[in-house]
């Protein structure tokens, strides 16, 4: 039994226990649960002890009893109760001013989920480095040139997306999204051996299908990730979570390319594939390290929405998850079946929003973009000494010039979002899409920059610039999805926003390399016709934000 004057000592100690979880006392030493033992009986034998005011007999002094919070039940005005009135405001502001560095410290969840994302894309940027260095010394040793070839592997990096990202939407809204992730790392491990086994039979073909395969597993892959933040985080964290991992794909880019880069050059195109198997192996370990389920089932099952319309959806959604649980096993038919009334459903969902058109923001952003790795391609491909459109074919150190501007690209898309993030807020969506503009005003910008300066240190700054408004776009028209969206419905409306977005990269990384083998255009040329979209998609969403949208 402790004294009083020793239970008062330890008041800091309890205050400092989670206040949201009435098992969580009883978790820590005994002394502490002693402590508040002491301290609740002495404020309750007080307030007992008290006697009626003499003009206000009716009315006697109680200890407040509020069973629903283990603080709660201590008397009106005591020291005890004004530490925790104190302890709380302290925490709410300390929720509103989220950092960066405090997301990671504090949210171990999130932590490992931001460490495998990171993982992943540095192994996804050697094999793209390599593939397209295993293309190039492939026609140079046939003695021919082919953009149209990048192209190729650029679209089909991006087609599966399109095509497979609804089954990853109606997989992520229909199962845990964390088991789905750790599943198709393992399986994405044993696909990266492929890219070997085609380099090593110098088959372009072959390197196409690899491709094909790892990219479709990524397509399956992106609805269960991006539809898991959310339940990682709150919604005063979301924004930074994004602003987050959008800075962690833009390290990693930059990073990831240039090692890649010069690791073709260092220890060949073949290490670089295994170091990308390896990647998703250590992907899949931070994922199994996120502790916890997370069906969208189990949260629209506890979801309360204020809108009866809202609600019915979700309550819909949460019948037709369960039929799909007690139907999978009938055969395949059924499955086909819930598979194509839950994409329904998801395309009917967004018909009947206001923010439906949000889904079009990446979809438009990427015409302007999608030719741009293509371009870097061509870029890359002359001698540092050599500028201006005419310059001479230059194979020699184009893996090292490659990697230099895609780290470029990751320097742009790091500082951008970084530029943007304190004039937004979750809470006033007119800032969320005034930032959504400002991103098409950069890529307009950078695009017109690439077209009319010519030299290397030129071509570097202007991509930059370029990268940055593709980051912004992809960031703040996620949140603007993430915030409207419910969540039993997020897997599906990621996936059709992911798809409309790759299928728009896709065609315009084919228009760059066609424009360029075929209409003769050089890589300055291609720009300015990039350029020349950015204007005008700038201008329909201008228009869209500021007169016809309410």
């Amino acid at each position: 039994h402790l004294s009083m004057s020793d239970a008062e000592s330890l008041i800091p100690t309890v205050l400092s226990v989670d206040q949201g979880d009435d098992t969580t006392l009883s978790t820590h030493c005994p002394s502490l649960q002693s402590a508040y033992g002491a301290l609740h009986e002495r404020e309750v034998n007080q307030a007992k002890s008290t006697k009626p005011s003499p003009s206000s007999s009716t009315h006697q002094h109680h200890a407040v009893v509020n069973h629903a919070h283990p603080y709660s039940d201590v008397a009106v005005g005591s020291p005890l109760q004004r530490q925790i009135k104190r302890n709380s405001t302290a925490n709410e502001a300390r929720k509103q001013h989220v950092s960066y560095w405090s997301l990671l410290r504090d949210n171990v969840n999130f932590r490992w989920y931001f460490i495998s994302s990171l993982v992943t894309d540095a192994g996804e940027w050697f094999t793209y480095v390599a593939s397209i260095s295993a293309i190039e010394q492939i026609h140079s040793s046939q003695q021919s040139i082919s953009r149209t070839s990048i192209s190729i592997l650029v679209a089909l990096r991006l087609i599966p997306n399109a095509v497979f990202s609804n089954i990853g939407g109606v997989l992520a809204d229909s199962f845990d999204r964390r088991q789905i992730l750790l599943v198709l790392d393992v399986l994405g491990a044993v696909i990266a051996w492929l890219f070997i086994v085609a380099y090593q039979c110098r088959s372009i073909n072959a390197l196409y299908a690899a491709t094909m395969l790892q990219m479709t597993v990524a397509a399956i892959y992106e609805p269960s990730r991006s539809a898991l933040t959310p339940m990682l985080l709150d919604e005063e964290s979301l924004k930074k979570a994004y602003t987050l991992t959008g800075l962690g794909w833009s390290v990693m880019a930059s990073v990831g390319s240039s090692l890649g880069g010069f690791a073709v050059e260092w220890v060949g195109i073949d290490m670089c594939f295994v170091i990308d198997s390896l990647t998703y192996l250590m992907s899949a370990f931070f994922v199994w390290k996120i502790q916890g389920d997370y069906l969208a089932a189990d949260e629209t099952n506890t979801t309360t929405s204020n809108a009866e319309g809202e609600l019915s959806i979700l309550m819909h959604d949460t019948e037709t998850i369960v039929t799909s649980n007690t139907t999978s096993e009938k055969g395949p038919f059924q499955s086909l079946r819930l598979l194509m009334s839950m994409t329904v459903d998801g395309f009917n969902y967004l018909r009947s929003k206001p923010w439906g058109p949000f889904v079009f923001l990446k979809c438009c952003a990427a015409l302007i973009y999608g030719a741009a790795d293509v371009l870097n391609v061509s870029f890359s491909e002359r001698g540092v000494s050599d500028v201006g459109r005419d310059s001479a074919y230059n194979l020699e150190g184009s893996s090292r010039r490659l990697g230099v501007l895609f780290a470029f690209v990751g320097l742009g898309c790091f500082f951008g979002p970084i530029a943007i993030e304190p004039f937004t807020h979750m809470n006033e969506t007119k800032s969320l899409e005034r930032a959504c503009w400002g991103s098409y005003l950069l890529m307009a910008v950078g695009c017109w920059g690439l077209s009319r300066f010519e030299g290397v240190a030129w071509i570097c700054v202007f991509t930059a610039v370029r990268s940055s408004g593709s980051s912004v776009i992809w960031v703040y028209s996620s949140l603007l999805l993430q915030k409207f969206c419910s969540s039993s419905m997020l897997g599906r409306v990621m996936a059709v926003d992911y798809a409309l977005a790759t299928l728009s990269e896709a065609f315009s990384a084919m228009c760059g390399g066609m424009l360029q083998d075929n209409a003769g255009l050089s890589a300055e040329e291609v720009s300015y016709v990039m350029a020349v979209v950015a204007f005008v998609t700038l201008a329909i969403w201008a228009l869209y934000f500021f007169t016809v949208k309410p």
